[in-house]
């Protein structure tokens, strides 16, 4: 398999009529690959941003040595 090119990008937009489900807030943010704009955006309320930045920031999203994401504890 091909690995193919991906590049995040992130905006903030007061419009939710894209993210019904996310009516009433008064921003989102939106991440999307911008090389692949067909494969859809995520939308995130400002708490929810909030806390993936802290996830980031924690390494809670960092790969082990062979690139996979490592293993949760038992319980989580």
């Amino acid at each position: 398999m091909e690995e193919t090119e991906s590049r995040v990008e992130v905006y903030v937009t007061t419009d939710t009529s894209q993210a019904p489900h996310k009516a009433g807030e008064p921003k989102l943010y939106v991440m999307y690959d911008a090389a692949k704009p067909e494969a859809g955006k995520l939308y995130f309320t400002e708490a929810e941003w909030d806390a993936f930045v802290l996830g980031v920031k924690d390494g809670e999203f960092d790969l082990d040595e062979d690139g996979n994401l490592p293993l949760l504890p038992a319980g989580e």
